[in-house]
């Protein structure tokens, strides 16, 4: 890479379905995270090995703890 910058398009999203992944804990806990984008850009003048586009994406992650009731 030459150290330049990448250029870019911001991809407007029309619509977006953000799940919570669980996990049950053997003390009883749930760990619940869920990503959440921000934003999406396609990389211009780049490729996949199989000829598809490049994305970049910004996320976060939310995460939530559920203590054991017992």
């Amino acid at each position: 890479m030459d150290g330049g910058s990448v250029t870019s398009d911001e991809v407007e999203v029309l619509s977006a379905k953000e799940a919570w992944s669980e996990y049950q804990l053997a003390d009883g806990t749930v760990l619940r995270v869920k990503p959440i984008v921000i934003g999406i850009t396609r990389v211009l003048d780049a490729q996949t090995a199989d000829g598809g586009p490049v994305y970049n994406m910004k996320s976060t992650l939310i995460s939530d703890v559920r203590p054991s009731r017992g």
